[in-house]
């Protein structure tokens, strides 16, 4: 699939001015510039001691506002109302602070040590970094991974590396420009010139991100032509296949025999590993959503905490199992969804289904099912929620009796 139309800069600086985002170009400068007076009227060791925590905070709000806007714009969400829909895994946000916080701070202390040269070296060097390792995180990775180089290459290939460098020369410009307001400003009252360079920072942050997450969507599903189709290798070596496959891809037939190779051959690990691959493409590509529910049901044999990594993904293998599978599959699955994602704005759905699932299959009773009822039950419930536990209270009291 084509991209019919790239996402430019101008697109990303129009989320910049819109609600809500547009007031943390306004906040953010006029709370340094309060900080800033006020610490003023501090001793001296003890007001630079409140800028200091103050001004990483208020980044941190920054980078974590910025990280949302990112996913938002990467799922294609344009109305707020379809924000809550947005199910990232768990820590996106708090890694993306943690990195940026780590690239602003080394920006600042090198323009600080080693000035205006140093500076511009350590900004050229970040732009070339810092995009790479931001998508890793945007995908789920870990801390780690993201700053593990062949990881960037990685995704500088997936994303393109004309949009790739792209954002690496629009963050050059926007991290050099924060450098000539330092510049030029330099004469000026602390409070004034720390709100211009926060003004800018929030704009230009806000701007970079927005932008990243445009092309992250105009690039999902994107499906890179080869000009000579490779073959995947022949039945002797499982390992070699699952090289193969993790990097080329296949066909169901070829999905379908490494999963059972692994199996047989006991690489537990590389099965899970491929798992991960083999039910979304069932899901999503293959479209065989009963052969998706057995797969899963095999590796959790192997793995009985076996989840996928993409929550959105995970939901839509528990929705086919709702229709499909037996109820104490749909209830190990949700079940593992909860201890995955914890944080998600679908648990009190998924803790729902998994309660239905364990009526149907006679377990309602259990630890677990009471646990889950109790939550339920002081859990904000949407109103079908809501007369769906009833009903499930009235039949397990009725079963009871």
């Amino acid at each position: 699939m084509t991209v019919a139309k790239r996402p430019d800069v101008r697109s990303a600086w129009v989320w910049v001015f819109s609600p809500p985002w547009r007031y943390a170009v306004i906040g953010m400068p006029l709370a340094v510039s309060v900080v800033y007076l006020l610490s003023g009227l501090l001793p001296r060791p003890l007001g630079g001691l409140v800028i200091l925590i103050a001004v990483i905070g208020l980044w941190a709000l920054l980078f974590a506002l910025a990280s949302r806007l990112l996913l938002l714009r990467a799922a294609g969400v344009r109305l707020a109302r379809e924000a809550t829909a947005i199910d990232a895994p768990p820590g996106v946000g708090t890694r993306h602070v943690l990195l940026w916080l780590l690239a602003t701070l080394l920006l600042a202390l090198t323009h600080g040590g080693a000035g205006p040269l140093g500076g511009l070296i350590a900004a050229l060097l970040l732009a070339l970094i810092l995009p790479a390792a931001t998508l890793a995180l945007s995908r789920g990775q870990s801390f780690s991974d993201a700053l593990y180089p062949p990881v960037w290459w990685t995704f500088a290939r997936e994303l393109g590396l004309s949009d790739y460098l792209a954002l690496s020369a629009w963050l050059t410009v926007y991290a050099l420009l924060y450098l000539l307001f330092a510049g030029l400003l330099a004469g000026a009252p602390a409070w004034l010139r720390n709100a211009v360079q926060m003004a800018w920072w929030s704009a230009a942050v806000l701007a970079w991100f927005a932008h990243a997450g445009l092309l992250l969507h105009a690039h999902r599903g994107r499906v890179r032509k080869r000009e000579r189709p490779v073959r995947p290798p022949g039945d002797a070596d499982p390992r070699a296949l699952f090289d193969h496959v993790m990097r080329e891809g296949g066909d169901a037939e070829t999905h379908r025999k490494l999963a059972r190779s692994l199996e047989s051959a006991g690489l537990d690990a590389r099965a899970l590993a491929h798992g991960q691959v083999h039910i979304t493409a069932l899901l999503l590509t293959f479209e065989r959503p009963v052969e998706a529910l057995e797969q899963a049901d095999r590796l959790l044999a192997i793995d009985a905490g076996f989840s996928l990594d993409d929550p959105a993904v995970m939901r839509r293998l528990i929705d086919t199992a709702r229709d499909m599978a037996p109820p104490r599959l749909l209830a190990r699955l949700c079940r593992n969804y909860l201890a995955r994602f914890t944080a998600s704005v679908f648990t009190d759905e998924i803790r729902l289904l998994a309660c239905e699932a364990l009526a149907a299959d006679g377990s309602l009773q259990s630890p677990e099912g009471r646990a889950w009822l109790e939550a339920l039950g002081v859990a904000d419930l949407e109103p079908d929620q809501a007369l769906r536990l009833k009903r499930l209270l009235q039949a397990d009291r009725t079963s009871d009796g």
